[in-house]
């Protein structure tokens, strides 16, 4: 038995942030963690002239929790902004039209929408725009828009083509099993510059970590709420303490702590979507393009893909000392966990080719990556259950921290990671 202040299970952003700010207000910590390696979905694979990123890669001006961070760990510096932001290609009816999905104005000037496709989009996005919640980290601000669904109000292009393509191409979720939360949260942080960490995304949460007591390749089996404290047994080993922090995905935490109180354990039935993409490098680097303008990535939204399996590709040049880089996303619809990884990869690779033909013969490496659970699905009706499990975590010994607890990006994990650390400090002296 080992006494201490605080446990915190998972060593994800929103774990890291937590156990970092708990020691700041000068309690005992220890993080556990199953993994082989800090940081979670965020986490950069290095290779001879190249780096993958894994997830957690973007940040804007409205990820203020995230810019406090890099503040603090001096990392502020070295942040550069992506030079194509958010311009994207949109494929429809065969062809690429161009979107700035980071612009207010973006809607009015696509040739992708029709004059009523854009009308009720403006009547969608209007009323949200004049508002401003306090939080704009955290989609319980918004829980008043979570009566429906995104694409409800919208015309059917605009549901299915505009808003459809970034929640396929970043979470794997079509736009009609989205709360309109959701779109409402993005309209007021997903705008102007599109940055990332130079160097690599892994280099903040590393810098979270320094200092921190990490124990990885220790998977929890059962957090026990005694009334007076906790007890987390992990491996064999009982470890006693004040409290504890459940930093890890919903479906983990609910089969670890089987004591959550009825609207936590409601809230912890949140899905979760999947991703499975490759990684193509190039002899030379690629350049996209729409209707003659620069684009970063581009989507192909269910209505297009056919019998192709592509569902977009970002231009990761940047992450290439030579040569070129592209991420191609795999279709929802493509069933990519069905595909061994050399067929995905053959199936990504020709669809490229077929939109680009300039890329033939120019890929010299494919990496397949798989990720599930990838970002938990807010649905229309989650956030509120949310809220309402939020309400109930202070009365008891066990706090819940990780992106489906906020938003889920890198924002809602590390305001998450606060969130739980503050409503603990409150009730702990050191």
């Amino acid at each position: 038995m080992t006494d201490i202040d605080v446990v915190v299970v998972g060593a994800g952003m929103a774990g890291v942030v937590a156990a970092r700010r708990l020691r700041a207000r000068g309690l005992s910590v220890v993080v556990l963690e199953s993994d082989g390696h800090t940081g979670g979905r965020i986490r950069t694979e290095r290779r001879p002239g190249l780096r993958l990123e894994h997830g957690g890669i973007f940040h804007t001006r409205g990820y203020r929790a995230m810019a406090r961070l890099l503040r603090e760990t001096g990392l502020d510096g070295d942040t550069v902004a992506v030079p194509t932001g958010f311009h994207t290609g949109l494929r429809r009816k065969g062809e690429w039209h161009h979107v700035d999905y980071g612009s207010v104005p973006g809607p009015l000037r696509t040739s992708a929408l029709s004059v009523g496709d854009k009308a009720s989009v403006l009547r969608a996005a209007g009323p949200i725009l004049a508002s401003r919640p306090k939080d704009l980290g955290d989609l319980v601000s918004f829980a008043r828009r979570d009566t429906r669904a995104v694409t409800d109000g919208l015309t059917d292009t605009a549901g299915r083509w505009f808003t459809a393509a970034p929640h396929e191409f970043l979470w794997g979720v079509p736009s009609d099993r989205l709360s309109a939360a959701m779109l409402a949260l993005q309209l007021h942080v997903f705008t102007g510059e599109l940055r990332e960490i130079d160097g690599g995304a892994d280099r903040l949460v590393t810098a979270l970590a320094d200092g921190l007591d990490i124990r990885h390749g220790t998977p929890v089996e059962h957090v026990e709420d005694t009334g007076d404290g906790v007890v987390v047994h992990a491996r064999g080993e009982q470890i006693a303490a004040r409290r504890a922090v459940l930093a890890c995905p919903a479906d983990v935490t609910a089969r670890i702590w089987t004591q959550a109180p009825p609207a936590v354990a409601e809230h912890l039935t949140i899905g979760y979507s999947r991703i499975d993409y490759a990684y193509l490098r190039t002899r030379e680097a690629v350049t996209l393009s729409a209707q003659g303008r620069p684009v970063g990535m581009e989507v192909v939204t269910d209505p297009e893909v056919g019998e192709s399996t592509m569902g977009g590709i970002y231009l990761a040049n940047s992450w290439a000392e030579q040569g070129g880089l592209l991420l191609v996303t795999a279709a929802r619809r493509a069933r990519a966990e069905s595909i061994d990884d050399d067929e995905l990869a053959d199936r990504l690779q020709s669809d490229v080719e077929k939109y680009h033909p300039e890329v033939v013969g120019q890929i010299t490496e494919r990496v397949v990556m798989r990720h599930q659970p990838y970002t938990p699905t807010f649905g229309p009706g989650t956030i509120r259950r949310l809220a309402a499990a939020r309400e109930v975590l202070p009365a008891g010994n066990v706090d819940l921290a990780g992106d489906h607890m906020t938003a889920p990006w890198v924002e809602g994990a590390v305001r998450s990671g606060e969130q739980a650390a503050g409503r603990i400090a409150e009730r702990l002296r050191p």
